[in-house]
């Protein structure tokens, strides 16, 4: 009858396969779908890299000629860091003020209901306004305007 039960180390190496298969489809799932995920990333659209902008303005248009290769090569330690600051400091500060126009426009604008309905929801406005607002931004950051 012994010999019809599984050991201690079948059992967790059919647990270990279980698990590595597990992340394995979830890493691969989650790969497949990048490409949706940045198809409508904002932070791919024009106007959202004011930092690259002025440094494709400041150079002169690449020609394919040595010194213009030369000169794109030497300018990767900049860009490289003008697109990390443009993603997670420059493109969520432009958002913000449009994150708070749209809190304020869910929250307070064209206020509805009685005097004394305004007054009994206040407080929860305005604990609802920093997670709205919180919530607005990273829509707005990740979608746009």
């Amino acid at each position: 009858m012994d010999d019809q039960l599984p050991d201690k180390e079948g059992l967790v190496s059919v647990r270990l396969h279980h698990d590595t298969c597990f992340m394995r489809h979830l890493l691969g799932s989650l790969l497949a779908c990048l490409p949706a995920i940045f198809a409508g990333c904002a932070v791919l659209e024009e106007g959202h890299h004011p930092l690259l902008h002025a440094l494709d303005e400041a150079l002169p248009e690449p020609d394919g000629s040595l010194p213009s290769v030369a000169l794109g090569a030497a300018l990767l330690p900049v860009t490289v860091p003008a697109g990390l600051v443009d993603t997670f400091v420059a493109h969520p500060a432009l958002t913000a003020p449009t994150a708070w126009d749209s809190t304020g426009d869910l929250l307070w604008k064209d206020p509805r209901g009685s005097t004394f309905y305004q007054a009994a929801i206040f407080l929860p406005k305005l604990a609802a306004t920093p997670v709205v607002f919180v919530f607005a931004w990273g829509l707005h950051c990740a979608v746009g305007e």
